[in-house]
């Protein structure tokens, strides 16, 4: 028999759901009560504020993504190989995501993270510290593909970070149309970006 969720998971989960697929300045405390079932003094017995939810709530999704992120980038596994994982878990992500919520969400970080005017110092400073998490996952892989001669990356930050901000660009796009098919192409177009380039013929 499935376990019930108790009320502070309740809210953690609604807040995510209902901050990502719309936004944070949006979302209120008492939609949040509303959709999760609760009264609003229980939501006070847990959390403080919007913020300190938003805060949990990124904190517990990143807790329950982690298992899949760490055996992806895992060492046993060749360096382009959890790159190529990697596109195709952000894929299969969104598809999970748009089967539960009907809609493309895109990546929460760069979605909450966009509305900075909105934003306390802390909770932006929690959505920094998860994608500098998440960039260290991809140095690691750039850099170890790198040592083995499988690509040029001489600057591996600069490199992940590149991949990182091709991902999220392809991701608004799907948010913005409502379409997963903008990432069809993400794991060819990660590998296009590694690809070395060939130097250009100099003019007789």
């Amino acid at each position: 028999m499935a376990k019930t969720p108790d009320t502070r998971e309740r809210l953690l989960q609604t807040a995510a759901d209902l901050i990502w697929t719309s936004s944070y300045h949006a979302t209120g405390v008492d939609s949040i009560c509303e959709a999760a079932g609760i009264h609003k003094g229980s939501f006070y017995h847990h959390f403080e504020s919007k913020e300190e939810l938003a805060m949990a709530a990124l904190e517990d999704q990143w807790l329950r993504i982690k298992p899949r992120i760490d055996e992806i980038f895992s060492p046993a596994s060749k360096p382009l190989d959890r790159l190529r994982d990697y596109a195709r878990l952000t894929l299969e992500m969104q598809r999970e995501k748009q089967r539960q919520t009907g809609c493309v969400c895109g990546c929460a970080l760069y979605a909450l993270g966009s509305e900075m005017g909105t934003l306390a110092p802390a909770l932006l400073q929690k959505i920094q510290g998860l994608l500098e998490i998440k960039l260290r996952y991809l140095v690691s892989a750039v850099r170890e593909a790198h040592a083995a001669g499988d690509i040029q990356a001489p600057d591996p930050q600069r490199t992940a970070q590149m991949l990182i901000d091709l991902t999220e660009g392809v991701l608004m796009r799907a948010r913005i149309m409502n379409d997963l098919s903008a990432l069809d192409t993400l794991e060819a177009d990660l590998m296009t970006l590694l690809a070395p380039q060939p130097l250009p013929q100099e003019s007789p």
